[in-house]
């Protein structure tokens, strides 16, 4: 039995943003084998395949998680959906043996419009009707033995998830302005933090965590590491010259450590998904 759930777009307590809608025999998300099959821990780094997944591990202890999840709930702690509040739907979630399946609900899944449909052998003309469509896959399934989300796309569940977005945020200016100050670059062409476009502080807010984890020694490696792969950067004593974005992308790049050699043909190359492999 699956039974389903609406949270609503109300200036409320959290209990009371919760709606009943129905309980059905059938599987409202029956595939979800396709989101949890081939799944790999998140990185906004990596590229999924046609039926690949991400996931997050002791997803219930992260901060972003949220309340039903945390603390549990019983049906009979929320009121049943009305006519009145279906176009405040923010999203739905079912619930199926302890797991939770959660889709994200769009105005363009929450639709009125014209319809004649039929009943038995009878058709009927409804002039304003209303429905929500329901996507063949879920856009995150929580499965409670493992307390593990699963979930294709990190923009679908930011509404659902509240602070999840922390994954893959963008750095502040402040952020940017002290990456660009490092001691390890200098900056020319009036090259500042109002030149730095989305995707790269998106890798500025992932190298900031990174070089908090290196130590000296590290951290000259990898500037030795870049200086090896960039030829084309200016570099001189330990020091890279950046005026452009193409170049703050290459030093990026090269602090995640995503250039590589084949070891057939020496071939130098960017990689342009990177997942992690289990360590032996």
């Amino acid at each position: 039995m699956d039974y389903i759930f609406a949270k609503l777009k109300l200036r409320a307590s959290e209990n009371e943003k919760y709606r009943r809608v129905l309980a059905s025999d059938d599987m409202i998300f029956p595939d979800i084998q396709l989101l949890t099959n081939n799944s790999v821990e998140y990185n906004p780094e990596t590229i999924l395949g046609e039926e690949g997944c991400f996931k997050i591990t002791d997803f219930s202890e992260k901060d972003y998680c949220n309340k039903l999840i945390k603390e549990g709930f019983c049906t009979p702690d929320f009121n049943q959906l009305i006519k009145e509040e279906f176009t405040q739907i923010d999203y739905i979630f079912v619930l199926r043996e302890g797991d939770l399946l959660f889709q994200n609900v769009s105005k363009s899944k929450l639709v009125a419009k014209k319809r004649i449909f039929h009943v038995g052998e009878d058709f009927i003309y409804e002039s304003n009707h209303e429905s929500l469509q329901i996507k063949l896959i879920p856009d995150a399934v929580y499965v409670k033995a493992t307390d593990t989300l699963y979930f294709r796309k990190l923009e679908s569940i930011t509404s659902i998830f509240k602070g999840i977005t922390e994954l893959y945020r963008e750095a502040t200016n402040q952020e940017v302005e002290q990456f660009l100050n490092s001691d390890f670059i200098r900056l020319e062409n009036n090259f500042s933090f109002t030149n730095v476009k989305t995707s790269n502080r998106k890798r500025i807010a992932m190298a900031l965590k990174t070089l908090e984890k290196l130590n000296d020694v590290d951290k000259q490696d990898i500037i030795i590491y870049i200086s090896g792969y960039c030829t084309q950067l200016d570099y001189n004593d330990g020091v890279f010259t950046v005026g452009s974005e193409t170049a703050l992308t290459q030093i990026l790049y090269g602090i995640e450590q995503r250039f590589y050699t084949t070891p057939i043909g020496s071939e130098k190359r960017l990689a342009n998904s990177v997942i992690k492999l289990p360590q032996d």
